[in-house]
């Protein structure tokens, strides 16, 4: 080999080692400054307040999955109980049907179901719902005192 290949190569691995010292100390500051700010960013608490209407359904749900004095069917639970109450007693969003007769029950789910009571939530629950499911739901609903 000739001298100058020889300088060339030792240049070339020269250049190849500051490139990687170069780097890898660009690399490690980066972790360094990353490493503070997510300290400063876990020395934050966060300070948020809840809205009006996020209590509320905190509130809802609380309700829904609060146990009664006596068992309720698991459709009562899912669909009617979040706005209803648990015992049907009512909430904001839902009057009380605690303490309604079976046939004034089953006469406005029939209105519900079939739009002569506009309420698309009704509505919506009660779509797919069988009219012997809907007697039933009302028999267990008239038993809420």
């Amino acid at each position: 080999m000739k001298a100058k290949n020889i300088v060339g190569i030792i240049l070339i691995v020269v250049i190849l080692f500051l490139l990687f010292l170069v780097l890898s100390q660009e690399s490690s500051k980066k972790v360094e400054v990353v490493e503070k700010v997510e300290e400063k960013v876990s020395k934050v608490e966060p300070k948020l307040e809840k809205s009006e209407e996020e209590k509320y359904l905190e509130d809802l749900k609380k309700q829904a999955g609060a146990k009664t004095d006596y068992e309720v069917s698991k459709y009562y639970k899912t669909a009617c109980s979040s706005c209803h109450g648990k015992s049907g007693e009512g909430t904001k969003v839902a009057p009380s049907i605690a303490g309604k007769s079976y046939e004034y029950i089953v006469e406005k789910l029939d209105d519900y179901k079939n739009d002569r009571v506009v309420n698309s939530l009704m509505k919506g629950l009660l779509n797919n719902t069988s009219d012997e499911d809907l007697k039933i739901l009302a028999k267990e609903i008239a038993n809420f005192k």
